[in-house]
């Protein structure tokens, strides 16, 4: 896997311009969000994209103030729905490259049907998530990823199992099913262009610290229990993807990498239909003179 830095291109500078955001940086210092910042402009270097081809969307939440660090152009949308603006823009403009950019809560608790269905339906859309584990913009309430790694025999209504994200992106019908982590951004970006180069809905789980709200899925923690997809894993074998995450699991031990990759099934996206031929021949008399 290439560990090279992002090449020094005028692409490349028009993304580290905006090293100096148009938006005052909200988050938290140490807040594993940066180095996510930072792994999606590698990314969007490396791949030569420039700020008009692509459209960034963020959801509400700490995860969500990442489009406006960046100098794509950008969507926010409410709590749990970036990944329905994205498939509905991917709709109308096949030729956007669209990244939704969330987190945990907003993706996997208010906004789980729209995961589902996305996984499902295979839009042409990069997801990634920043997980931490908790709800960061509204003082730490647990989120469904929250109690990762932790002991727990039993569990009750308001603490139930940390949810796998993983497990039901491949039962739901994920093309592209990845993980990295805050604390090599580097190999975090090495898998962003993975994902935004797959045809068809890629999403990354990316554990990003909350160094706020979480104290125990610290970095330390994270570098303890992360440890690479080995290099002999088939990432094209949906079956070998569930054993890696069994293996994984048993031994305590988180993957990153790229778990599950397939060749795209669908059918060519074809763009809408423009209104201006649509309504060419309809008379809008009728329906405009009831606000006259």
């Amino acid at each position: 896997m290439s560990t090279k830095p992002a090449a020094r291109t005028p692409i490349s500078k028009v993304w580290e311009e905006n090293a100096v955001p148009r938006h005052r940086i909200q988050w938290c210092p140490g807040c594993g969000d940066y180095a996510v910042l930072n792994a999606v402009k590698m990314a969007l270097t490396r791949l030569e994209l420039m700020p008009h081809e692509v459209l960034l969307i963020g959801g509400i939440g700490c995860s969500g103030q990442i489009r406006n660090y960046l100098n794509g152009n950008a969507l926010h949308g409410t709590h749990g729905g970036p990944l329905a603006y994205a498939v509905g823009v991917t709709m109308a403009n096949p030729e956007l490259r669209v990244i939704a950019l969330a987190g945990d809560g907003d993706t996997f608790a208010i906004g789980v049907e729209n995961f589902v269905h996305a996984c499902r339906r295979d839009p042409n859309v990069a997801l990634i998530v920043m997980d931490n584990g908790v709800y960061g913009l509204t003082t730490g309430q647990r989120s469904p990823t929250g109690g990762l790694g932790q002991p727990q025999e039993e569990f009750s209504e308001e603490s139930p199992p940390a949810f796998n994200p993983l497990r039901l992106a491949l039962a739901a019908g994920a093309t592209f099913v990845a993980q990295s982590f805050s604390g090599d951004p580097r190999h975090s970006a090495d898998v962003y262009v993975e994902a935004i180069e797959h045809p068809g809905f890629a999403f990354v789980n990316d554990f990003s610290p909350c160094v706020t709200y979480n104290k125990f899925n610290t970095y330390d923690w994270f570098k303890q229990h992360v440890e690479l997809v080995p290099p002999d894993h088939d990432p094209a074998d949906l079956q070998a993807a569930f054993r890696l995450l069994d293996d994984f699991e048993a031994r305590g031990r988180l993957p990153l990498g790229v778990i599950y990759r397939r060749p795209r099934r669908k059918k060519p996206q074809q763009r809408l239909p423009m209104w201006d031929h649509e309504l060419a021949d309809v008379d809008l008399e009728p329906m405009l003179r009831t606000f006259r």
